[in-house]
């Protein structure tokens, strides 16, 4: 199974506190299966830096979006806007904004190996107005992980050429195969105005 840093777990319950409140939070990790309210509540405490289940995520995630929200994954793009780029610096900020959209498609396939310990992240293309990446050969890859990616790569193209240019992505392949015995992927599009 496929692991995911405990950090978008932690900025996953951070972003349900911060929008629903305490009470809210702890109701929804309650619904969740025992071992992972143990995990998440009495104590087991999920560390930053740690390796965990991608399924936790998953679930945190999809309750997230299923109790609190419409059921749409709206709320599992929302979260995945609310934890990209939390622990990086004013520095690194103020780089990508130099940078524009090409260092942060090209930036974020090493970002994607400190989050996740599976799947290979591609850019097919990056041009004045939008551009094309696929996650390869991921086991993780389900409809709200790719919500969740939606919404970090948006945000890191707000942060890098401002919410003025409505930046915008959207997965158009979902577990895609180019051919038979090919590793599947999930391609993401993704559009701006300049």
């Amino acid at each position: 199974m496929a692991k995911v840093r405990g950090s978008a777990i932690l900025g996953t319950l951070d972003y349900a506190k911060t929008r629903f409140g305490e009470e809210a939070t702890r109701a929804l990790v309650e619904g969740l299966p025992a071992a992972q309210v143990a995990m998440l509540l009495e104590g087991g405490g999920i560390a930053p830096h740690g390796w965990y289940e991608t399924e936790l995520l998953a679930d945190l995630t999809t309750r997230l979006d299923v109790t609190l929200g419409r059921g749409d994954l709206a709320l599992a793009r929302e979260a995945g806007k609310h934890v990209a780029f939390q622990d990086v610096s004013r520095f690194f900020r103020w780089l990508m904004r130099l940078g524009g959209p090409a260092l942060v498609f090209n930036r974020a396939g090493s970002v994607w190996n400190n989050y996740y310990d599976d799947g290979r992240y591609r850019v097919e293309s990056v041009g004045e107005s939008g551009g094309a990446l696929r996650i390869e050969a991921s086991s993780s890859a389900c409809p709200v992980i790719c919500r969740r990616i939606e919404g970090w790569m948006e945000r890191a193209l707000e942060l890098t050429i401002g919410p003025q240019a409505h930046p915008r992505i959207r997965e158009t392949d979902h577990l895609h195969r180019d051919a038979p015995g090919a590793p599947s992927y999930c391609r993401f599009l993704a559009q701006w105005t300049r």
